[in-house]
């Protein structure tokens, strides 16, 4: 008789890296706004952001896809992707403009290496 899991492993394990990823990013980006909620998808390798900016009413929803983690030859480490969007286009096209290598720097207390093994 095989044993049957109530959930999947892998949800679970994205459900609890989204909060922790939630906890530290609301420190990260409280100049910017309140972050909302974070839920990533380690299996299609997607982010998704929703934050409320400071002096807007109305969430925005920021998404990642194809993430990866990168450690440079400066000693810097960042969050690389494929694609960004944000559900204000505006938004979208001043980060294609602004972010032209699809990368994030990190800042220096985020756990890379656990990230790496994590992700």
């Amino acid at each position: 008789m095989a044993l049957s899991w109530p959930c999947d492993l892998g949800d679970l394990k994205d459900k609890s890296l989204s909060k922790l990823l939630l906890a530290a990013s609301r420190r990260y980006l409280k100049d910017f706004g309140e972050v909302l909620d974070i839920a990533l998808d380690t299996a299609a390798r997607s982010i998704t952001v929703e934050m409320l900016p400071v002096g807007e009413r109305e969430s925005i929803r920021v998404s990642l896809s194809g993430y990866g983690l990168e450690h440079d030859a400066a000693g810097g480490d960042w969050l690389t992707f494929e694609c960004l969007s944000v559900s204000r286009e505006w938004m979208t096209r001043a980060a294609e403009r602004l972010l032209p290598q699809k990368r994030l720097r990190l800042p220096l207390w985020v756990p890379v290496g656990l990230l790496q093994k994590l992700l």
